[in-house]
């Protein structure tokens, strides 16, 4: 390792693996043990098990596994040691030695280029806004209220109607052909590179580590052409994982506790110029997989605040129920069919109002129920009775009783049924569902419930005694030749070479010392001692006895293998009657042996 090996135990020692994944996901205690729906797949129940015993978390169902420092960095895509600075954070460990680490960064050299042309042309958008012929689109930002400070802090621009101009100054900058066309920003007609964005006004993207990846740009005068023209999708820039301001709004959302998700950036800085940062915009596209990934990470509540028409109020509802799924906690704003945005309210009501407006927040079965009220009249029985059978999954996804039954006293307000009548329909649903169980499919992909030949079997036993005894590892590096199965013999020498520099065998610290290998196959490795840890059907005592039984066995089941090999050998290239002739050698010198 580049670094002292005893600052991971010490961080490790002092760190809590609950904690630290309820940073970033609602857990759920089951026993000793908590449950949480794995983020690295696309879990819709939890099976992801976290054991405060061992310090290491297991997702039964894609297998993904490790110890706090392992779920940081896969969860936040951070490297081993700036995942390790992370636990320590969220555990309020402090160490001199954490800010002794410096991280050398993993420049990926496709990107540096691109990064460079766009900084160039952000620059020199700024420039053209404060130009004369910028004039324009400074009061284009001067009547949608956007002030010097806003502009700066979010590097609004304009684009020089001299497209072809642009593209010189970014040669002269240092910047290829090749590059300022890879950006999405130059169209190359007949061999003449030109702005794209010329003419227009413009809104700098941002990535969530706050570096240029993309632009979009409205024209100022009325016109033909389309109101925005958004970048291309590059290598750089991809809409559907851009949630505009994340990178602003990160930090502030931890503090505040919340973040609203609004439609785009006017909406953003609307809010901004009312004091509220924590806020992100879907620039209009639908939430995404990325999209959640980057919500859940702030570990906050999420405040949706979308158009209030009618496609609008569908687009909240799904959003909703996608962030719901996802564990998220949620709640939306109450537009009642206001089809003001937040930058509307602000100019036409002024700051108080639109504060009102972002503080009346309904929760998301309420939402839903408002929904349906309002987009299906209730006047004859069918009409009533549509409404309750589309509000059931809703009703069936409520786990708190009172809360359950505060919304089956809600809908038989609304319907005129009984809230008996409403809790039979849901009975109904619960003993016939229509979806997976996927409490089943959990079951399924549990090792444990597996049929393992007698090799496997004793090889995992040894296997499972080698991660916690080291009189096993001694036993088996004496006594074994070697396991059968690659993935168990590849542990097996793992651990040797581990056991000869450590005294014990705690699992949090074997599984840092594989996150800091370089064996490639080490999340594989991970998984499966993550597994054997967490597996239940084995002998708590580990004696002399056990491991001999154990080395009989693997030794019985080898030379079989390797007799049947043989067998497979010999009778390759034979013609029948030879076949047979060797096969019937074969079975007497079985039975003789058996026989013995």
């Amino acid at each position: 390792m580049a670094f002292d090996d005893s600052l991971v135990k010490d961080v490790l020692k002092h760190a809590d693996i609950v904690k630290v994944v309820s940073a970033y996901l609602p857990v759920i205690r089951k026993g000793k043990d908590y449950l949480a729906k794995c983020p690295f797949h696309d879990d819709t129940n939890p099976s992801m098990h976290i054991s405060p015993e061992l310090q290491i978390f297991k997702c039964f169902v894609c297998g993904t596994s490790g110890n706090a420092i392992g779920f940081v960095s896969k969860y936040e895509h951070l490297s081993f040691r700036e995942a390790l600075k992370k636990v320590a954070e969220i555990c309020d460990y402090h160490d001199p030695r954490l800010s002794d680490i410096r991280e050398a960064k993993v420049v990926d050299p496709k990107r540096v280029p691109l990064i460079k042309c766009l900084h160039d042309l952000t620059v020199y958008y700024q420039y053209a806004l404060n130009s004369p012929e910028g004039k324009a689109g400074l009061d284009y930002f001067n009547e949608r209220h956007l002030d010097a400070d806003l502009r700066s802090k979010f590097m609004l621009g304009y684009a020089f109607k001299d497209g072809k101009a642009t593209c010189r100054f970014l040669e002269e900058k240092g910047n290829s052909l090749k590059t300022i066309e890879d950006t999405g920003v130059a169209n190359n007609i007949n061999g003449v590179y030109a702005d794209r964005n010329q003419g227009r006004v413009i809104f700098p993207i941002f990535d969530t580590n706050g570096e240029v990846v993309g632009f979009s740009a409205r024209r100022i005068a009325p016109g033909p052409e389309a109101k925005y023209v958004n970048s291309p999708e590059t290598y750089l820039f991809h809409k559907s994982n851009i949630l505009y301001n994340y990178h602003n709004a990160k930090e502030k959302a931890r503090i505040a506790g919340y973040i609203y998700v609004l439609e785009g950036f006017m909406d953003v800085f609307a809010l901004y110029r009312i004091g509220i940062e924590s806020c992100v915009a879907t620039m209009g596209t639908a939430l995404t997989a990325e999209h959640i990934r980057l919500l859940r990470a702030l570990n906050v509540e999420i405040r949706l605040c979308l158009d209030g028409d009618l496609p609008g109020q569908k687009a909240t509802m799904g959003i909703a129920n996608d962030l719901a799924k996802a564990g998220l906690n949620v709640r939306i704003v109450d537009n009642q069919n206001s089809t003001k945005d937040p930058d509307e309210i602000l100019n036409s009501d002024g700051a108080m109002a639109l504060n009102a407006y972002l503080n009346k927040l309904v929760s998301r079965v309420d939402f839903i129920l408002n929904y349906y009220m309002n987009t299906n009249p209730l006047q004859t029985t069918e009409q009533k009775t549509q409404l309750i059978n589309e509000f059931i999954p809703v009703l069936l996804a409520i786990r708190s009783q009172l809360e359950l039954d505060t919304y089956i006293n809600k809908l038989a307000n609304i319907t005129g049924f009984a809230p008996d009548a409403i809790r039979n329909i849901l009975k109904t649903a619960r003993e016939k569902p229509a979806e997976t169980n996927f409490k089943q499919v959990i079951n399924e992909y549990h090792p444990e419930k597996k049929i393992l030949r007698r090799l496997e079997f004793a090889e995992r036993e040894l296997l499972y005694q080698m991660l916690s005894n080291p009189q096993a590892v001694a036993f088996y590096e004496q006594n074994i030749g070697g396991f059968y199965d690659e993935t168990y013999r590849i542990i097996a020498n793992f651990l040797i070479e581990y056991a000869h520099e450590h005294e014990d065998f705690v699992p949090v610290d074997l599984i840092s010392s594989l996150e800091t290998c370089d064996l490639p196959e080490k999340d594989l490795l991970i998984n499966q001692i993550s597994t054997l840890y967490l597996e239940r059907n084995h002998p708590d005592k580990c004696d002399e006895s056990l491991l001999v039984n154990l080395q009989e066995v693997i030794n019985q089941e080898k030379e079989k293998i390797f007799e049947n090999d043989t067998l497979e050998q010999s009778l390759e290239g034979k013609d029948p009657k030879e076949k047979a002739r060797i096969l019937s050698d074969y079975n007497r010198r079985r039975l003789r042996k058996k026989n013995i």
